[in-house]
């Protein structure tokens, strides 16, 4: 750092007459060889004060010289050095033999002591003549060079950037441009010199401690001046509640680093490895962890939509990570990078839509509240279905945690959550509170008229009550350990339907003993009505042991988090599921809100046998990737992924226990997931068998989505 310091000093002398032919015998008596000459020396200019300043209280910074400084005066080519001590710090004593000679001498006095890093301290020196010199003056010096004087006693590292006309770097004295100064192990009072220009320029001034951007400003920059940056330290608190892990941590939600609270943004600074995926992580559990939403991220300085896939960037490299828990929002920027501002937030016109009204929108009315919404006088029926929505889109919706609301509650409603129930037929005003970002909105669903402040939440299913009924149907009495109208079907069964029995409960249906493996996905449905009745995972998935989610109906296919045996109950009225570890209570489940990790899957073993695929044109957009589903062979269903191999085609080796003529479905998939599962599929052909014909090339149809047609080929 000191390498850096450079300084340069110009004597200025207040004094004005003209060398004495005759000497005072005090003067000559004290400035004899054995006591030395002395002069006392201070910095003092006006310009140096400060312009930048943390504290009111510091505007005006004067020197303090300590013990062992040196000063040198120059008389005909021979240098004298002049030395204070702690005692008096401002008085330079030489006890050189002829010193005395000086006296009276035009002499040049520099300050050069390059081990010294303070202003006044440090460098190579340009200084004017001193005349008449006279040690009962003090020597007046300026300073020509600017400096920044901080004072630091951390033990980071301290960063400085000082640019100007758009990056241009100013430069030190010894030639190096000013752009980044990286300061470390250096406590106490320091200055960074540079060469500044005679005429003002506009600068931007930025600092950092260990990677976290503490200050960024503009500031006048001209020579001979001082900026006083205060003392530094990291000026922001730490979230109590946010904080970031990832593979940088072993993703361990109770090692999260807890980010800086800069302003209304949550920031991490500097962090690597996250091109292995991270997320961010609330009171040190995974329980609201939010991720990416649809896409891995890269650090394209854009604010995006957080949700609850893991994040990843591009590379290694270190980058800042902006988050604003309050709008579900975060961008990703290279270390040091500006932000950009936040998106402004375009006002929704907020809808109500479901079954009542087919569901087309009805428009709800902004209220006095802030946020808050309602669509008045609706006529709901017992067990009509019903969301909120954004009215230009389906993109942004509100729906279930629970089933069955009953009149005079509030429920929590979740970002594009499974359809409302309303359990009781009747006349009623719909308010939505909303709450961007947040976990959850909330929707009231109160009798028409009624004060909506005055509804309690409901926090469990309600009860149905048939239209025009007072009282909750009653299930007929069943025996438990009868087969029941509702079955577990999914890829542990290769899709053939498995009878649930009754339990003791009429409305608890189970099937035990069910070994279910992670990420791949199963289903509750009736068989008579073949798929009418179909139930699975609404805005929760990767369900956790000896826990429940709420089903939606017609949802995607649910997984289990782990590998495991269990016994899997569903209650009908409800449709809450229940994964539970085989001979567990399943009234001891805990409700799961949040998805669970999407485990890790490693690929089966793959036979020589290859066959391709060539998407159309809509199967390619927005990066996806492809998979391979096969049924029906030796070792049961199985999922491959699929590999690029030029020419717009892509390969699937078969898995061991199948051979040509077996079962396959090509899938198009999110590309934001890596697990194989029909939860993560985006689109698919219909089931294909793999030709024994030597033809091994599949091509989906032009301008189709899901089923729409292909045909096989050679290639």
């Amino acid at each position: 750092m000191k390498k850096f310091w450079n300084l340069m000093l110009v004597a200025l002398v207040m004094l004005g007459a003209a060398a004495c032919t005759e000497q005072d015998s005090s003067i000559e008596k004290e400035n004899s060889e054995e006591a030395g000459l002395s002069f006392y020396a201070e910095i003092v200019n006006d310009s140096t004060r400060a312009d930048l300043e943390y504290d009111a209280e510091n505007k005006v910074w004067n020197t303090v010289w300590e013990g062992n400084e040196t000063i040198v005066v120059t008389l005909d080519g021979v240098s004298y050095n002049f030395t204070n001590t702690e005692a008096e710090s401002s008085k330079f004593t030489c006890t050189d033999e002829g010193v005395n000679k000086i006296l009276g001498q035009s002499v040049n006095i520099a300050i050069s002591n390059p081990e010294q890093s303070k202003v006044g301290k440090s460098g190579v020196v340009v200084s004017t003549d001193v005349k008449a010199f006279d040690n009962t003056e003090t020597i007046k010096l300026e300073a020509t060079n600017s400096f920044l004087r901080y004072t630091y006693n951390g033990e980071g590292k301290v960063e400085f950037s000082l640019t100007y006309e758009g990056g241009k770097a100013f430069v030190y004295n010894e030639g190096n441009e000013f752009d980044v100064v990286a300061i470390e192990g250096v406590k106490g009072e320091n200055f960074v010199s540079f060469n500044a220009p005679a005429e003002a320029v506009e600068a931007q001034l930025a600092y950092s401690i260990d990677g976290v951007a503490c200050k960024s400003t503009t500031i006048n920059v001209v020579e001979g001046k001082i900026y006083n940056l205060g003392e530094l330290s990291i000026p922001y608190d730490l979230s109590d509640t946010w904080g970031i892990t990832g593979a940088f941590s072993g993703w361990d939600a109770t090692k999260a680093q807890p980010l800086y609270v800069v302003g209304d943004v949550l920031v991490a600074y500097n962090l690597t490895k996250l091109n292995e995926g991270f997320k961010f992580v609330k009171n040190r559990s995974w329980d609201g962890a939010k991720g990416s939403k649809t896409q891995d991220a890269v650090a394209s300085g854009e604010w995006l939509y957080s949700g609850e896939n893991d994040i990843k960037t591009a590379d290694a490299a270190a980058y800042d990570v902006y988050f604003v828990p309050a709008r579900s929002l975060y961008c990703i920027v290279a270390a040091g990078s500006a932000v950009p501002e936040l998106p402004v937030v375009e006002p929704i016109e907020w809808s109500l839509a479901g079954s009542f009204n087919g569901w087309t929108d009805k428009l709800m009315t902004a209220t006095d509240a802030a946020n808050l919404f309602v669509a008045k006088g609706v006529e709901l029926k017992s067990g009509d279905e019903i969301k909120v929505k954004d009215s230009k889109t389906w993109d942004t919706s509100y729906g279930g945690g629970i089933n069955n609301l009953e009149a005079n509650k509030w429920m929590k409603a979740y970002f594009n959550g499974s359809n409302i129930v309303v359990a009781k037929s009747g006349s009623y005003d719909v308010y939505f509170e909303y709450a961007e970002g947040a976990e959850y909105s909330k929707l009231y669903l109160v009798e028409a008229e009624a004060d909506y402040t005055a509804a309690v939440e409901q926090t469990a299913n309600g009860t149905l009550v048939p239209d025009g009924g007072d009282e909750p149907e009653q299930p007929e009495e069943v025996t438990p350990g009868e087969n029941s109208e509702w079955a577990l079907v999914g890829a542990f069964s290769s899709w053939v339907d498995k009878t649930m029995l009754t339990t003791t409960d009429a409305n608890v249906v189970v099937y035990e003993d069910v070994e279910l493996k992670a990420a791949t996905g199963f289903l509750v449905h009736k068989p008579k009505t073949e798929w009418a009745d179909k139930y699975g995972a609404g805005n929760v998935n990767y369900i956790k042991s000896n826990h429940y989610i709420v089903t939606a109906k017609d949802g995607a296919d649910m997984c289990v988090e782990a590998d495991g045996t269990y016994d899997v109950y569903f209650n009908i009225s409800t449709k809450n599921l229940y994964v539970m570890e085989a001979g567990a209570d399943y009234a001891t489940a805990t409700l799961q809100t949040v998805s669970g990790e999407e485990p890790k899957q490693e690929e089966p073993e793959v036979t020589e046998k290859v066959v391709y695929l060539k998407p159309n044109g809509n199967w390619t957009q927005s990066n996806a990737r492809f998979a391979a589903y096969f049924w029906g062979g030796t070792v049961g269903v199985v999922w491959v992924s699929m590999t690029a191999v030029g020419d717009g085609t892509y390969e699937v080796h078969l898995p061991e226990g199948y051979d040509y003529g077996c079962n396959i479905i090509f899938c198009r998939m999110n590309p934001s997931t890596t697990a194989n599962n029909w939860n993560n599929k985006w689109n698919q052909t219909a089931d294909l068998k793999t030709p024994t014909d030597g033809k091994n090339l599949y091509t989906v149809k032009d301008g189709t989505w899901d089923n729409g047609g292909g045909t096989w080929s050679v290639k």
